[in-house]
C-alpha cells in the first residue's frame, strides 16, 4: 500500500474513533482535514455532502495543494452530472494586447465553470475499468465549461462533456467580455491528460470582430498540453473569429524549450465555424506570439475535421476573412509530426486575396503567412496526410511562411503546397528549405491508396460535429497497399543538405545569373534552354542580413520577387518541391564568377521507427512497419 495512503487511513480511523468520522469501506470527511489523496465514493455534485459522503466538488475544494482525488470502485463507469456553477468568473491567464500589438499573458475573466480549482490537482480514475465522466448538465440559458485549473493538472481515465463556453458582457470592468476559452477543459499550467476523452462540447464568440470575443478550444484550451491515449471528438467552436475545434494548445507560453504533445491520440469530427477560422482539429500556438515552441504530433489520427464559413456573419468588402488548417493550424513555432494519419479533413469558405496572399489553405496541415511571423518548421516522418479538401478540391499540407520544411522519409502525401514558403536566404546557411523528398517518400498519392476506407474503426456512441456531422466520430484507418510493410525495422539515416553563399569584394550580385544558367542548362529538357531569359538584370537584386526582421525590409524586397517568381516560372516542372536538397547538393558556382564562394553541408539524422502504435500495440521487432497512426496487423512473433 502506498504510504501515503496508509497515513491517510490512519488519520480517517482516528476521527472515526473520536466521532468525527463514521467508520467502514470509502467514509471520508467533507472537510475537517486537507488531505493528499480524497477518495471521490458518490456522483453527486453537493458542495458539501452528509457525512461519509464524499463527491467531487468537495475532494476539489478538500484536496491539497498537489495532491489526488480518486474514485471509489462502486463508481466504476459513472457520470457526474455537474449543475452547479462552481465559478461565475473564472480567472485564468489570457493574451492582452496594447493598442493592438500583442503584450503577453495577464489574468483574465473566462466566465463561468461548474468546476473551477486554482491549484495543482491530480483527478485519477485509472483504477476504474470504465472510468468516470464529467458532463455539464445545468439549463442552456446558464452554459458553463466543465473544468478550470489554473495551475498543473494531471488527468487519468476521465470523459468531460457537455461544457459550453460563451463570451457573454461584463458589467464594468476593463474587461468587457468574458473570454470564450476551452468549452470543456481549460487550463493554464502543465496539463498532462492520460485516457482521456473530450467530446460534445463547444466554445461560442460573438459574431463581431474582436479579439477578445473569438472562441478558442472546442474541446480543449491549455497553455502547454501533454495528452496520451485520449480522444478529442465532436467538439465545436463558433464565431466570427475561431480555433481550435478540438484543442487549442497556446504552447507553453513562459515555459522556454517546453512545448505541447500529443501521443496516441484520436482527434476526430471536431469543426471550427466563423470568418477568421483555423484549426479544425488542433490549433497550435508555438509559446504565444514572438516564441518558438514546438507541438509534437505522433501515432496521432486527425480526421473528419472541418474548418468552415459562418454564414451568420456577411462577408464585407472592408473585412478580411481567412479559413486555414482543417486537421491542423500553427500560428507560431514549429510542429513534428510522426507517424501519423491524417486524413479527409476539410477547409471550406469564400476564396479571396489579402495582401497578395490566399485566404484559404491546408485542408489537413497549415501553417501562417506573414512578413514576420516565427513559425520556424514542419517535421514530417512515417505518416499518411492524404485525402484532405480545400473547397472540395485535394490540399493536404500548405507551408505556409515557414523557414524550413523537412521530411525524415517514409511518408504518404497527397498535395503539398511550398507557394509561401520563405525564400532562400544565404546568409544563414538556408538556401534550402525544402528536404522533400526524402527516402520512402511518395506525394500526389490517392487515399484510397494508402487506407482501407472499408475498415475504419469508429468510436461507440461519441457524434461528429465535422465532415461527417451526425455521425460516429472516427478513431483510427489501417494502412493500405505501399503504406504496409514500409518502414525499415532497424535505425536508418537521412541526409539533410544546407547551402550558403558569398561574394566578396563584390557591390552586385552574379550569384543569381549562375542559378539561372545551372536550370538552363542541366534542366534544358524541363524548362528550356532559354530559361531566365525574362528576368532581366539581377545584379542589383541582393540580400540583406537583417534578424528577424529580414522579411519586411525593403532592401530584400527584390530578393523575394525574385524568387517567388522563379518559382512562378518552374511551376512545379522539377518536382513538388522545385529547388530542394538534391539541387543544392548539386549546384556549383562556375569558374568564371570569381569572388563568389558557395558552399554545402550534409548532415544526417538518425531516425528510429516506433516501437508501438496510436492503439498500444507493440511492433514486432524484425518486420517491417506500416505508414500511418496504426499497424495494419498484429504484430507477427
Amino acid at each position: 500500500m502506498d504510504r501515503r495512503i496508509a497515513r491517510v487511513l490512519g488519520v480517517g480511523a482516528l476521527l472515526a474513533a473520536l466521532g468525527l468520522l463514521p467508520a467502514g469501506p470509502g467514509a471520508v470527511a467533507a472537510q475537517p482535514f486537507r488531505s493528499g489523496i480524497i477518495i471521490v465514493n458518490s456522483l453527486g455534485d453537493e458542495a458539501q455532502p452528509g457525512r461519509g459522503t464524499m463527491t467531487l466538488r468537495a475532494a476539489l475544494t478538500a484536496v491539497r495543494p498537489g495532491g489526488a482525488v480518486k474514485f471509489a470502485p462502486a463508481l466504476d463507469g459513472g457520470t457526474i452530472c455537474l449543475a452547479v456553477i462552481g465559478s461565475e468568473h473564472t480567472i485564468l491567464p489570457g493574451e492582452v494586447y496594447q493598442g493592438n500589438v500583442f503584450a503577453g499573458f495577464a489574468d483574465r475573466d473566462y466566465g463561468r465553470s461548474a468546476l473551477y480549482v486554482a491549484k495543482d490537482i491530480k483527478i485519477d480514475a485509472g483504477a476504474l475499468p470504465h472510468g468516470i465522466a464529467l458532463e455539464w448538465t445545468g439549463p442552456l440559458e446558464m452554459p458553463a465549461r466543465v473544468l478550470a485549473v489554473y495551475g498543473n493538472l494531471k488527468m487519468n481515465n476521465v470523459t468531460i462533456r457537455g461544457g459550453r463556453s460563451v463570451a457573454e458582457p461584463i458589467m464594468g470592468g476593463p474587461q468587457a467580455y468574458t473570454l470564450a476559452r476551452g468549452g470543456g477543459l481549460a487550463t493554464w499550467g502543465t496539463a498532462t491528460l492520460t485516457g482521456c476523452t473530450i467530446g460534445g462540447n463547444s466554445a461560442e464568440g460573438d459574431l463581431v470582430p474582436s479579439r477578445d470575443r473569438g472562441a478558442f478550444g472546442g474541446g480543449i484550451f491549455g497553455n502547454r498540453l501533454l495528452l496520451t491515449h485520449c480522444v478529442v471528438a465532436g467538439n465545436a467552436v463558433t464565431g466570427f473569429g475561431g480555433a481550435g475545434g478540438g484543442v487549442y494548445s497556446v504552447g507553453g507560453a513562459g515555459m522556454t524549450g517546453f512545448g505541447s504533445s500529443m501521443e496516441r491520440c484520436a482527434i476526430t469530427g471536431n469543426r471550427v465555424v466563423g470568418e477568421h477560422a483555423y484549426g479544425g482539429g488542433v490549433f497550435s500556438g508555438g509559446g504565444g506570439a514572438g516564441a518558438s515552441e514546438i507541438l509534437r504530433l505522433s501515432n496521432c489520427t486527425i480526421a473528419r475535421n472541418a474548418v468552415m464559413d459562418n454564414d451568420a456573419v456577411p462577408e464585407s468588402p472592408m473585412t478580411q476573412y481567412y479559413y486555414r488548417g482543417g486537421g491542423v493550424y500553427m500560428s507560431n513555432g514549429g510542429l513534428a509530426i510522426s507517424s501519423c494519419t491524417i486524413v479527409e479533413n476539410a477547409v471550406a469558405g469564400h476564396p479571396a486575396i489579402f495582401s497578395g496572399k490566399s485566404n484559404m489553405g491546408g485542408g489537413g496541415v497549415a501553417a501562417t503567412i506573414g512578413n514576420a511571423h516565427v513559425v520556424s518548421q514542419i517535421e514530417l516522418w512515417h505518416s499518411i496526410v492524404a485525402g484532405n479538401s480545400l473547397n472540395g478540391a485535394d490540399d493536404d499540407i500548405f507551408t505556409g511562411s515557414l523557414i524550413e520544411f523537412t521530411s525524415y522519409g517514409y511518408n504518404r502525401v497527397g498535395r503539398l503546397d511550398f507557394s509561401q514558403i520563405f525564400v532562400p536566404i544565404p546568409a544563414w546557411w538556408c538556401l534550402s528549405r525544402r528536404h522533400w523528398p526524402k527516402v520512402g517518400d511518395l506525394d500526389g498519392v490517392r487515399l484510397a491508396d494508402v487506407v482501407e476506407l472499408d475498415a475504419i474503426c469508429y468510436h461507440d456512441s461519441l457524434k461528429s460535429v465535422g465532415v461527417d456531422d451526425g455521425g460516429n466520430s472516427v478513431l483510427a484507418y489501417p494502412p493500405a497497399g505501399d503504406a504496409v510493410d514500409a518502414i525499415p525495422c532497424h535505425p536508418y539515416s537521412t541526409v539533410l543538405v544546407y547551402a550558403g553563399y558569398s561574394e566578396s569584394g563584390r557591390t552586385t550580385n552574379r550569384f543569381l545569373d549562375a542559378l539561372l544558367l545551372k536550370l538552363r542548362t542541366d534542366y534544358a529538357a524541363e524548362l528550356g534552354s532559354d530559361f531566365g531569359s525574362g528576368f532581366g538584370d539581377l545584379s542589383q537584386v541582393t540580400f540583406t542580413p537583417i534578424a528577424n526582421t529580414w522579411p519586411a525590409a525593403p532592401a530584400n524586397a527584390l530578393w523575394i520577387a525574385f524568387w517567388h517568381s522563379l518559382d512562378d516560372a518552374i511551376a512545379g516542372r522539377l518536382g513538388t518541391a522545385g529547388l530542394n536538397d538534391d539541387f543544392w547538393q548539386s549546384f556549383d558556382v562556375p569558374a568564371s564568377e570569381t569572388g563568389v564562394s558557395y558552399q554545402t553541408k550534409s548532415v544526417a539524422r538518425w531516425i528510429y521507427p516506433d516501437t508501438i502504435d496510436q492503439t498500444g500495440l507493440r511492433l514486432a521487432g524484425g518486420t517491417k512497419g506500416d505508414i500511418g497512426a496504426i499497424e495494419k496487423t498484429p504484430p507477427r512473433r
